[in-house]
């Protein structure tokens, strides 16, 4: 009981400092969630930058880990090696904060601040490092005295707010209307069924695993091992990536202020246009990145190689193969076929809400499938884990 309720202390601080505004800025005077997406919804504020910079950052050690020897070895290096690990991971996330806020705030302060210096735009973004650093201290004080995965349940918490617009925009769009036998009754039953299949799907998928029998050769008993496969085995990871990789470009374009350079970002990046066009090359680019960061995060969480490698130090193998090549060819195979209904799956949950934004009329569209995705996996390890303590 105590985990729980030092979670939702912790929680209710967080949600504390999104509504706490930076210095000089009146975060009134402008929609900041319309800019281009470093900040949360509650651009401005002390946390708006979120975690973020975080997850990029173990996003980026997780790579180098496979690309430097040097950390190779500190991967090896058992409880030493990760706290090298996890002060690098660190250092990064306050050096993208820094940078994110920095570039930010730099581009906002030439449209909207006229007054704000240079050493206030510095002052401020070592504010929001700040707040980055207090996040990422929250996460580990609900990772070793609350209940559940620090960093997920924060970013499920930064994640409410949109959820709350969503019901807003909801309300403005249909259930205000005094008429309710019209297309737009229609359209606001089809998004509540959309959801609903989003949400029942979502849970199918995360909780659904391939499981292939192992057997020993010291046991007689058959069927009682097996390795599971998760049909979702890249996560949320491809549409993290994918932003991830479309960020840079943004942040620059708004900085630079160069209509052209703009213009060719928004043309990549951008789904939506004004006046309701939809950008259908940016869905498809933004597909194709899904696509690849799918199979190379699905490949790179579940390895056939180390799995083989393992199998046959504990004398287990997989019934009609042989240990050893045959083995990490089968895993190899079995892990790509079962990646592509992950990757259609997650394809499907990034274009449903843009289409559904456009052709529903739904404005602002911020909750996502894969933000749903987020929750729901989040939602389903928390429960594990308090079942785990009960």
């Amino acid at each position: 009981m105590f985990q729980i309720f030092f979670t939702l202390f912790i929680i209710s601080i967080v949600c504390l400092g999104t509504s706490w505004p930076l210095p000089f800025i009146n975060t009134k005077s402008l929609d900041l969630s319309k800019l281009f997406g470093v900040f949360s919804i509650n651009a401005g504020t002390l946390f708006g930058l979120g975690i973020t910079p975080y997850i990029t950052a173990s996003i980026v050690v997780q790579f180098l880990q496979k690309l430097l020897p040097i950390c190779r070895e500190w991967k090896d290096q058992g409880q030493m090696g990760k706290r090298k690990l996890n002060l690098l991971t660190r250092s990064l996330a306050l050096l993208f904060a820094f940078g994110q806020s920095f570039a930010f705030l730099n581009s906002y302060s030439k449209l909207f601040v006229t007054s704000i210096s240079t050493s206030q735009l510095f002052l401020l973004a070592l504010i929001a490092t700040a707040g980055v650093a207090i996040l990422i201290w929250f996460a580990d004080l609900i990772n070793s005295k609350g209940i559940g995965n620090g960093t997920s349940i924060l970013i499920v918490v930064s994640m409410s707010h949109s959820l709350i617009n969503l019901f807003v925009n909801l309300n403005e769009s249909y259930l205000s209307q005094n008429n309710f036998l019209t297309l737009k009754t229609f359209n606001f039953a089809c998004i509540v069924l959309l959801l609903l299949l989003f949400l029942i799907f979502t849970v199918v998928v995360q909780i659904t695993s391939l499981k292939i029998p192992i057997n020993y050769a010291r046991n007689q008993v058959q069927g009682k091992s097996y390795i599971p496969l998760k049909i979702n085995s890249a996560g949320v990871m491809p549409v993290i990536l994918a932003s991830a990789l479309l960020q840079p470009f943004q942040m620059l374009a708004g900085v630079i202020g160069n209509t052209k350079f703009t213009e060719l970002v928004d043309f990549f990046a951008k789904t939506n246009f004004p006046e309701n066009q939809i950008n259908f090359f940016a869905i498809g680019f933004l597909v194709l990145l899904v696509i690849v960061f799918s199979f190379f995060s699905a490949f790179m969480n579940v390895n056939p190689e180390d799995i083989s490698e393992h199998l046959s130090k504990q004398d287990a193998y997989i019934a009609g193969l042989r240990p050893g090549e045959q083995t990490t060819r089968y895993l190899a195979n079995t892990l790509f076929k079962i990646t592509v209904l992950g990757t259609v799956f997650i394809a499907a949950l990034v274009v449903t809400p843009i289409l559904m934004e456009h052709f529903l009329g739904l404005k602002d569209m911020k909750l996502g499938g894969t933000s749903l995705l987020i929750i729901v996996s989040v939602a389903l390890e928390t429960i594990q884990r308090i079942k785990a303590t009960a």
